[in-house]
């Protein structure tokens, strides 16, 4: 959930049922846990990074062997792909003519805020914290895109899960 506010609102009839908002902008979140927030971020770091040893491209390789039944490895490669087409999509934050992906979002908000390890992404990240219009729509799209890739990191739970008690 976003909250949004508008400050010193003008709106413009444009006609056809089309109309243009001009203000400041405030949005922020209501509900923001960030010990909940941190602690999910270290499980898609390890889940996400390709030189963790538990990360889905070297899970990956364990699904393309010649043993592992291909409708698992099917499974396996749908499920990233879809994590990966979402989060290369377009988020609802535009800069100008500059649509930013999902991905970007989260790298930021993970490289940049919490994590501090990327000093362009950090000042990226504290430009949008500071900026009351954008905050709140930055953590709502980064909230969106930790579903996902929970809904994602939950499936692949239970195929490995299956994978593992199958009489293979």
């Amino acid at each position: 959930e976003v909250l949004i506010s508008f400050e010193e609102l003008k709106i413009t009839d444009l006609g056809n049922g089309q109309l243009n908002f001009f203000g400041k902008l405030k949005s922020w979140v209501p509900q923001f846990d960030q010990d909940e927030i941190d602690a999910f971020v270290l499980t898609y770091r390890m889940l996400t990074q390709n030189n963790d040893r538990l990360s889905l491209a070297r899970v990956s390789k364990v699904y393309e062997k010649d043993w592992m039944p291909s409708e698992a490895s099917v499974r396996f490669r749908e499920a990233r792909e879809h994590l990966n087409d979402y989060l290369n999509s377009a988020s609802t934050m535009e800069f100008g003519s500059h649509q930013i992906a999902i991905r970007e979002v989260v790298d930021i908000v993970i490289y940049g805020g919490l994590a501090h390890s990327h000093a362009q992404k950090s000042q990226i990240f504290n430009s949008w914290k500071a900026n009351e219009g954008i905050s709140g729509l930055m953590w709502v799209e980064f909230y969106a895109a930790m579903r996902k890739a929970l809904y994602v990191f939950s499936f692949l739970r239970r195929l490995n899960e299956v994978v593992i008690n199958a009489d293979i």
